[in-house]
């Protein structure tokens, strides 16, 4: 038995067939969303690892030396503080970026993205239901106030380290550390302006159209 027509003129066979193209080529964007979202995952969690590698290569140096003098460390803790805050050498510069390194993975953990993302959730669900007035945006400013803190310390000890031993290694390291928190703050920044200039709107409508820093995953 031969099949029904089911389009009767050439109009509605040229509508159906571009229908069938637009559900081709929609289905090959999503798949290829999928995999770019998959590779962009497996490139976040290299970066972390060369990060994370890139640093204790960076401060083995400056570990070893400082177990040389264990013992003078532990009996005058006050004058190790002091060398650190003064970055008086080499190994000083090290440990203080190793020591923010430290806290800024406890902090922000091994992906900025990921972090701007839950601060921006806290932030929307500090938002009342009405939406009538704005969520507590003490909550993204505390955590650049944080970072920023953090980018203090290590800006100073990086430039000491370019003075001690150029580009370098160990530069490339307290560089990689730097980058990620301004990468971060950068991040953080751009969600507090645009609910500053357009409010929860104009926030909700760049982030349903992926328009947000995090979301385009730019790194500083």
């Amino acid at each position: 038995m031969a099949r029904p027509v089911i389009h009767k003129t050439l109009q509605a066979r040229m509508e159906a067939a571009r229908e069938k193209s637009r559900r081709h080529y929609a289905k090959g964007d999503i798949l290829q969303r999928r995999k770019n979202l998959h590779t962009c995952i497996n490139k976040r969690d290299k970066e972390a690892e060369v990060l994370s590698k890139e640093i204790s290569r960076a401060v083995k140096k400056a570990l070893h030396e400082c177990d040389d003098n264990e013992s003078e460390l532990d009996t005058d803790k006050s004058s190790d503080n002091d060398k650190i805050d003064t970055l008086s050498d080499l190994p000083s510069c090290l440990l203080a970026i190793k020591n923010a390194k430290d806290d800024m993975l406890k902090l922000i953990g091994a992906d900025p993205c990921e972090f701007a993302k839950d601060e921006l959730s806290k932030y929307v669900k500090s938002i009342p239901d009405d939406c009538k007035t704005k969520g507590d945006v003490s909550i993204i400013a505390n955590s650049v106030a944080k970072i920023e803190k953090l980018l203090k310390q290590v800006i100073p000890a990086q430039d000491k380290i370019l003075n001690f031993c150029g580009i370098s290694p160990e530069w490339h390291a307290a560089d990689s550390v730097s980058r990620f928190l301004r990468t971060t703050v950068v991040y953080l920044e751009d969600i507090q302006i645009l609910e500053m200039s357009g409010g929860v709107a104009e926030l909700t409508t760049a982030h349903f159209l992926g328009e947000l820093m995090y979301q385009k995953g730019i790194r500083v």
